[in-house]
């Protein structure tokens, strides 16, 4: 069964190529190999509710099963006022900045507060062959932000990832193991494969 990533993000893609990586049915797709571009207004106000803007903006495109997700972003240390959540990317206001200079501005923060727990919350919506929608909410482990940067950092993977280290581990993201890994986000991809398996492979 082929099954529609809404993202354009290859990263993002890849990550959700490995979670579902059980179901040898199932035929991942994104965007670019469909040929489609589908511009969204990602307006709402959780992670679930983006989610599901983007899987109905695309099924409206392809009418074929759709797999979206959003996901915010806590600082404990942060205030109110200063927190994230669905915009990461957005610094004061401004969303035309570069990679460096917004994980610059996350490294000042922390030099002012300290290294701080997070955690990422992830929202995920599915619609069927029929069209049938459904959603959820998950929250991922928490990790630390620090403002030392990881040296061997390539900005490849997240926008945070130079700065984030897995509390289990005790790594940087980017020194750790597929292993270490997978065991991070194992809780996110056992939800995912059991939303899949449930309304999509309806088993």
């Amino acid at each position: 069964m082929k099954l529609l990533h809404a993202t354009g993000n290859n990263y993002k893609f890849n990550l959700m190529k490995e979670r579902l990586s059980c179901f040898k049915e199932i035929e991942l797709l994104n965007p670019k190999m469909l040929n489609i571009n589908v511009d969204v207004i990602e307006n709402g106000k959780t992670a679930e509710e983006n989610a599901i803007i983007k899987a109905k903006a695309y099924y409206n495109v392809v009418k074929m099963p759709i797999i979206a997700e959003d996901a915010g972003l806590l600082i404990d240390k942060f205030s109110d006022t200063e927190q994230p959540r669905l915009y990461v990317r957005r610094v004061n206001g401004k969303d035309n900045l570069s990679d460096e200079e917004i994980l610059n501005y996350y490294i000042e923060k922390l030099k002012k507060y300290g290294d701080s727990k997070a955690h990422y919350y992830t929202g995920v919506a599915l619609i069927d062959e029929n069209g049938n929608l459904y959603s959820d909410s998950v929250d991922e482990k928490e990790f630390l932000l620090t403002s030392k940067k990881c040296e061997t950092k390539s900005l490849k993977g997240g926008i945070l990832e130079p700065i984030s280290i897995d509390l289990e581990v005790n790594k940087y993201f980017d020194e750790r193991t597929p292993e270490e890994i997978n065991n991070h986000y194992e809780s996110l991809s056992n939800r995912y494969c059991e939303l899949v398996k449930k309304y999509i492979l309806k088993k």
